[in-house]
């Protein structure tokens, strides 16, 4: 009998021990994968910090560059040696090499810049403004988009109404009561913040498929535009202008990439039209008002900044006056995302 309690004392013992062990080796797995859990969470978060530290530190140094550098036609010059007088960006008081040792095009060429970010940049006096729209482009723009010619004034009033500060009713236009009416909040009475604030205009978005929105949008600037920059103007802007098919878009791609179009002489020539513009809204070099977007090649959304160039300012040499955030998918519809991004002749990239 005492051998036989012995025997079941070994085999509880035995039972025993294996479930300790059991319980033991599910513990073990479960602090393995929280650890594992924990430690990919930590990998993730600093891999998201180091992207964003990229992006921040690519939009000062593109800030940096266009504070102290100078345009010319194309856009931003680089140079090896920093030069700090002459002519810099956003002014027109001397007339700047045609290239340095290299240059960042303001006409939304998509850019190498630190680690992982990608950047373009944008001089907004090649965009077509949603703050002016008694100024031909922004009515170019909306019917290359396909909006018939009374769609495209309705549009138009109601904008107009949008941002002006009275409650005075623009012919085809449409004022508080009319958003209350459709349940929509009432019109800003001040200019745009961004050009996605155009789709709360009433009617707008109807108007407009997101395949078009994706398309117009890269195209449209806040800012007071009241000139034309066919050296900077975005070559679905340009099109429209001119109503240029695709072979005489390339003619004056090609054009300005030898030399400024300074001329309406000249775009005539080029184009077969006779603009109904006068001289003096004809520019040359990029404006003070550039566009900045980066993005990160790792995914989430592109930051796009307003910046002013206040050269002779008494506080800094430039101004952020605006920021939004968009989709990065939105980049696809116009740019060429399947070519890999342009280097960037300067060591600040490297």
């Amino acid at each position: 009998m005492r051998g036989a309690r012995r025997e079941g004392s070994s085999g509880f013992v035995l039972a025993a021990t294996l479930w300790v062990l059991a319980g033991l080796a599910v513990l073990a797995a479960y602090i393995d994968g929280v650890v594992a859990s924990d430690v990919e969470r930590a990998i993730m978060a600093g891999r998201s910090f180091e992207s964003e530290l990229e992006r921040r530190s690519t939009e000062a140094t593109l800030i940096y560059l266009l504070a102290t550098g100078r345009m010319n036609h194309h856009g931003l010059i680089l140079e090896e040696e920093q030069r700090f007088s002459g002519s810099l960006a956003g002014t027109e008081d001397e007339h700047p090499p045609d290239h340095g040792d290299g240059e960042l095009r303001v006409r939304g060429e998509v850019y190498a810049g630190l680690g992982g970010t990608r950047f373009s940049l944008q001089d907004e006096w090649g965009l077509a403004s949603v703050n002016v729209p008694d100024f031909p482009l922004l009515a170019v723009l909306l019917r290359r988009t396909g909006l018939a010619e009374v769609e495209v004034q309705r549009v138009l009033a109601r904008v107009e109404d949008y941002i002006d500060a009275d409650g005075d009713l623009t012919v085809n236009g449409a004022e508080h009561y009319d958003y209350r009416r459709r349940g929509m909040p009432p019109p800003a009475d001040w200019i745009m913040a961004s050009p996605w604030e155009l789709k709360k205009v009433l009617g707008v978005d109807a108007l407009i498929t997101p395949a078009q929105w994706r398309r117009l949008l890269p195209l449209l600037t806040v800012r007071p535009v009241f000139g034309y920059n066919f050296d900077t103007m975005r070559p679905e802007l340009l099109a429209a202008v001119l109503g240029l098919d695709e072979r005489g878009l390339r003619r004056v791609l090609e054009e300005r990439e030898r030399r400024p179009i300074s001329r309406l002489s000249r775009i005539a020539m080029l184009s077969g039209r006779h603009l109904d513009v006068e001289d003096e809204e004809l520019r040359v070099l990029p404006s003070r008002f550039v566009r900045v977007s980066v993005w990160h090649e790792d995914g989430g959304p592109r930051h796009l900044l307003g910046v002013e160039l206040t050269p002779f300012g008494e506080s800094a040499p430039w101004r952020k006056d605006y920021r939004y955030l968009e989709a990065i998918t939105s980049h696809e519809d116009f740019s060429t995302p399947h070519e890999p991004p342009v280097e960037v002749a300067t060591a600040l990239f490297r």
